[in-house]
């Protein structure tokens, strides 16, 4: 039982010394990242590079949109309209998660 207790007071001072300890370190840090970041280096770099991301948001903007709409035809190209009494007429076929005739694939 005495063993239990100094262990346990062991473990609680070194609770609390880490603890002062971690937070002053994470103080430190802290501080030093605030410092690079307002570094006028960092700053111009991080004004760089904003304006080359708006330069490209146009171009990429078009890429992108452009991209969505050929893989959306593909999609409508390859999905085959269901004849199962699919009554909505929104072109899209009820797929269930067994698949479409109710079935678990067969293997092979």
């Amino acid at each position: 039982m005495k063993g239990k207790l100094i262990l346990l007071a062991g473990a609680a001072v070194g609770y609390v010394l880490g603890t002062r300890a971690g937070r002053q370190r994470y103080e430190q840090m802290k501080g030093r990242a605030d410092a690079l970041w307002h570094d006028p280096k960092v700053q111009q770099k991080v004004t760089d590079a904003e304006e080359a991301v708006r330069a490209r948001a146009p171009e990429l903007q078009e890429k992108l949109t452009d991209a969505a709409s050929r893989a959306s035809d593909k999609v409508r190209s390859t999905v085959r309209r269901d004849d199962d009494g699919d009554d909505d007429d929104d072109g899209i076929p009820e797929v269930s998660a067994h698949g479409r005739n109710g079935h678990y694939p067969q293997p092979g």
